[in-house]
C-alpha cells in the first residue's frame, strides 16, 4: 500500500522535497533493542529508529510542510 503525499493546503500533487533532517540515532529503540535482542539488537534498533522528516515546498500555493517518510 503506497501513500499518496499531496499538499495539505491545496491537495496539489505539484511540490519537491527541498530537505531531509535525519536524528543522529534513537536512544530508545536501541534500548528496546538491547533489552530484546541484546547488544545486536542495541545497535541495530538505535540505526533504524532514526528516520527523521522530510520537508516539501507546493508550487502551486508555496506552503511548505514537513513529514515523516
Amino acid at each position: 500500500m503506497s501513500r499518496k503525499i499531496q499538499c495539505p493546503e491545496c491537495r496539489s500533487t505539484n511540490f519537491e522535497a527541498v530537505s531531509s533532517s535525519k536524528k543522529p540515532l534513537s536512544l530508545g529503540k536501541g534500548i528496546a533493542g538491547g533489552i530484546l535482542l541484546g547488544p545486536v539488537g542495541a545497535v541495530g534498533g538505535a540505526i533504524i529508529g532514526n528516520k527523521g522528516k522530510t520537508t516539501f515546498v507546493c508550487h502551486d500555493c508555496g506552503n511548505t510542510w514537513k513529514i515523516k517518510l
